[in-house]
């Protein structure tokens, strides 16, 4: 980028329908979310340096509802203009929900103070829902899995529910939420959190689950919250069912969030 002075950070909140991407990051034998939003930012700005940063990860087939990035280019597009452009450029599984300029120090991911996620699950067979959701065929007692989630929230360590890889680093997460939604056929469990681990909101799924189908107790989930365990890695949940709900940048807009 030539001269500093031009360089613009925009704030991108986009939408997705993670069925056919292997996930947000970029990859270069695959499609992705990253992949596809900067060619079109390519077709917008032309052939420049270009710099896409996401708030978090999102695995191969899941979605995302409002999930945040930045793109940082050295150009002044109007930040509506660079909506209505990328918006059309872009293949229609992914939309563009919002344009804004940044501050020059805001970043998707290290701005972010907690992320929301929301996972599906069906009690009935539905015709479209094999995409979006997880049908569990079981009889769930949702008032055990509630139980189970509330021993979720807090400051835990998630090495049990982390792919090994992950056990390099702290597995520590300050979990803020762990809730079910009941929707007639439909139960929607929340998790808000200040960060996840891979695959980990999807086997926090598997194993409410697995307590709601009485196969695990609700005093099960605190031994597997002090350490490894190979018990959530046998249960992980479908991708179709996950989605980025929300990435939190305000302390007040998380807390009325919580609360709400």
């Amino acid at each position: 980028m030539s001269d500093k002075r031009s360089i613009r950070r925009y704030r991108l909140t986009l939408e997705y329908d993670g069925t056919n991407f292997s996930g947000w990051q970029k990859q270069t034998d695959a499609r992705t979310v990253q992949g596809d939003v900067l060619k079109g930012a390519a077709r917008v700005f032309g052939d420049i340096a270009m710099d896409l940063q996401g708030c978090g990860r999102t695995d191969a087939g899941v979605h995302a509802l409002e999930y945040v990035a930045h793109l940082e280019v050295d150009a002044k597009l109007p930040p509506q203009e660079v909506a209505r452009q990328l918006g059309e450029t872009l293949p229609k599984d992914i939309a563009v929900r919002a344009v804004e300029v940044a501050d020059p120090r805001f970043h998707a991911r290290y701005s972010c103070i907690a992320r929301s996620y929301i996972y599906q699950l069906r009690i009935r067979k539905s015709a479209f829902g094999k995409r979006y959701s997880w049908w569990v065929r079981e009889n769930l007692d949702l008032k055990a899995m509630q139980h189970a989630a509330d021993v979720m929230v807090g400051m835990h360590d998630y090495a049990a529910f982390a792919e090994k890889q992950e056990l390099k680093k702290s597995t520590k997460v300050a979990v803020q939420q762990v809730r079910l939604l009941v929707e007639g056929e439909v139960i929607r469990l929340r998790v808000v959190g200040s960060h996840f681990l891979w695959h980990m909101v999807r086997r926090m799924v598997g194993v409410l689950v697995e307590v709601g189908c009485h196969r695990l107790a609700v005093d099960d989930i605190g031994g597997l919250l002090q350490g490894p365990s190979d018990i959530p890695g046998n249960h992980t949940a479908p991708a179709a069912g996950l989605f980025f709900e929300k990435a939190f940048y305000d302390e007040a807009e998380l807390a009325r969030f919580l609360t709400g």
